[in-house]
């Protein structure tokens, strides 16, 4: 029987897919694991894998159209399988087939017909182009095979493209004028923060005339560039916003002597079963250790009621070329140290590389935030909506302290957690705290 193949909900902001390109074409085999699709995210390109058997028996949703999650964009089933209705890829397409002598059909379902190439041939299916580079690149007719990526592992990044990106050169009057209109908000003069507008509302400059004339900039005037937000930065924008508009911040802030945890870290570093743990991965660990103690702060408010979800899923928040992903480590208070660190780097890598898998992105229930290696002192951090909880991690110093009446130099690292007071109070923050200091302090608890 015919199996639907439906847009997935690859992360947790994913409202839409674009499919940049399928991997199978109809009348192909289909095994468990193949990779159907990549798809185009606000945040990432990701694949779609295949939980199914059989053949590719219809394409719904072309390369390069979009679908909303849950939509049909494919059915796989059995060789000779009919299927309702006609591919939209013979049906919408007005069909010259070049070759002379057409293949035979693999079953009832129409082939797509041969289709001339744009003049910007999309990238090789092994390149790697972030989503912002990938649109700058369509919108610019920019020919990706041409281009070498600057990126982790080749990664063709919006640097590595020779545009602007449409980027529109204004100058915003000062004090003295009256102020100007940018899609409805006032600009004044007097305020010399970075104004954004709609991508609507900048264009790439018109070609230049023959004989340009000179544009005269107005005394005390300030000049900038209007570029719009790439996908990524869009949404998180907009979640961003989201979450401090309907989430009351509640913050919590302790001192965590290190000492012990960067001991441990500094024995298991030269075992090749941990290569490459870091500071990060302990922390994560106690993390899923202190919510494991105290699952209040593992909730969220879904549909104005609390959440408690049964998995405890930390999210690792991590700076890409376009802005943030959030790899997830499921199950983490059940996981090893050992295969935590594993899980996180291999998670990690994915998301920098721009690969991250399917399950990557999806399913968090708390999130990390560390900026220790920026030399910060302290900070908060804004919680991600449909979560309850986020914890900011700040840098490891040398400070000191009393210990048995004497003054010792000991390495001390601040953290700050930020909760939605909805549902989570003082006393659930102050708890998840002391187990999550319990466990840096007195790291043996990380290796139970």
């Amino acid at each position: 029987m015919a199996v639907e193949i439906k847009m997935p909900q690859l992360s947790d902001t994913m409202n839409a897919g674009k499919i940049l390109s399928w991997n199978k074409k109809e009348g192909d085999p289909v095994k468990r694991g193949d990779i159907l699709a990549e798809v185009e995210t606000e945040k990432a390109n990701l694949e779609i894998e295949s939980f199914h058997q059989g053949v590719l028996l219809q394409i719904r949703t072309v390369a390069g159209s979009s679908a909303k999650v849950g939509e049909v964009i494919a059915v796989i089933g059995a060789p000779g399988e009919m299927v309702a209705g006609t591919s939209p890829v013979a049906a919408s397409t007005p069909a010259p087939v070049t070759s002379a002598t057409p293949s035979a059909p693999t079953g009832p379902v129409a082939s797509a017909p041969v289709i001339a190439a744009p003049s910007h041939q999309a990238p090789s299916e092994r390149q790697k182009v972030s989503p912002l580079a990938r649109r700058l690149a369509e919108e610019h007719q920019i020919n990706l095979a041409t281009i070498t990526g600057s990126g982790p592992g080749g990664r063709i990044v919006s640097r590595d493209l020779p545009v602007t990106g449409g980027a529109t050169v204004v100058s915003i009057p000062a004090a003295t004028t009256p102020a100007h209109k940018v899609a409805g908000q006032s600009i004044s003069g007097t305020n010399p923060t970075t104004t954004q507008v709609p991508v609507s509302l900048v264009t790439p400059p018109a070609a230049a005339p023959s004989q340009p004339a000179e544009a005269p900039t107005a005394a005390g005037s300030i000049e900038g560039t209007l570029t719009p937000l790439s996908k990524m930065r869009d949404i998180i924008a907009r979640r961003m916003q989201e979450s401090v508009t309907q989430s009351p911040h509640f913050y919590t802030m302790a001192a965590i002597t290190m000492d012990d945890a960067v001991a441990l870290r500094e024995l298991l570093k030269s075992r090749p079963e941990f290569k490459g743990v870091s500071i990060n991965h302990l922390v994560i660990k106690a993390a899923a250790y202190a919510l494991a103690q105290e699952p209040r702060v593992n909730a969220a408010i879904k549909n104005g009621m609390l959440f408690q979800p049964n998995n405890v899923n930390v999210g690792i928040i991590t700076a890409v070329d376009d802005g943030l992903l959030i790899p997830v480590m499921h199950n983490a208070d059940k996981m090893s140290l050992k295969d935590l660190v594993f899980e996180a780097k291999a998670a990690v890598e994915r998301a920098r590389a721009g690969r991250p898998s399917s399950s990557d992105l999806s399913g968090g229930t708390f999130s990390i935030s560390n900026m220790g290696m920026y030399d910060i002192e302290n900070f908060t951090a804004i919680i991600n909506p449909g979560q309850g909880a986020v914890l900011a991690v700040s840098s490891i110093k040398d400070e000191p302290i009393v210990i048995n009446g004497a003054v010792v130099v000991a390495k001390r690292m601040r953290v700050t957690l930020s909760v939605d007071h909805r549902i989570i109070d003082g006393v659930m923050s102050g708890n998840w705290l002391k187990h999550f200091k319990e466990a840096l302090e007195k790291p043996a608890l990380l290796l139970l």
